[in-house]
């Protein structure tokens, strides 16, 4: 591990070949090296697990000098690992996720990803408690690699053939984040009349 910068409040235990880091909320990512595969595939290969109080995630890693995959990437998120992932959000959510992604990848050439995400039926608020029980409905969420960038695209479970909202993260590192009219009837304060659109940089979220 020499040489490795960690986040704040990140704690290491066990070695590269099989160890874990531990991060806020009790949740944990723990490796498994697989070495024979290593070999084969000329690079580091282990799998992987993201457990917490309502998450559990496995996939399977290859890192490479110039390219890293994560995939296939299954199993379920609570709202808690992405609190946790992403500290200050104004909102928080009762729900939960399904994930099944065939493909994640970071190559030289670009991303890479395919895959679908089912969220649950819940509720939203925001943190500060000025807007409760906004009531969300179960969706599902398609992601895909597409020539604008990587696409996730959402829509109701019962009615997967009107779009709510899209996602785009763009080759020049843009998160680009659409709210159709369909969709804006379930978020407070936005126009129904119409799409609505925002376009930030990725850093903002990724550190």
């Amino acid at each position: 591990m020499a040489g490795v910068v960690l986040p704040e409040g990140v704690v290491l235990t066990g070695t590269v070949r099989q160890g874990a880091a531990g991060f806020a909320a009790g949740h944990q990512v723990s490796w498994q090296t697989k070495a024979g595969q290593s070999v084969r595939q000329m690079g580091w290969a282990a799998d992987v697990q993201i457990a917490g109080p309502d998450s559990l995630i496995t996939g399977q890693m290859l890192l490479r000098a110039d390219s890293v995959s994560l995939a296939p990437v299954q199993g379920q998120i609570g709202w808690a690992l992405l609190a946790a992932l992403l500290p200050g959000m104004e909102i928080t959510c009762t729900t939960r996720a399904d994930v099944n992604l065939t493909a994640l990848a970071q190559t030289g050439a670009g991303r890479i990803a395919e895959g679908q995400i089912n969220l649950a039926a819940g509720t939203c608020a925001r943190v500060d408690g000025t807007v409760v029980d906004v009531p969300l409905p179960a969706l599902v969420a398609r992601i895909s690699t597409t020539a604008d960038g990587i696409a996730l695209d959402a829509t109701g479970a019962d009615r997967p053939e009107v779009p709510l909202g899209r996602i785009l993260v763009t080759p020049d590192d843009r998160l680009r984040v659409t709210v159709f009219a369909a969709g804006a009837a379930f978020v407070p304060g936005l126009p129904v009349s119409g799409d609505s659109q925002i376009e930030l940089p990725l850093q903002l979220f990724v550190p």
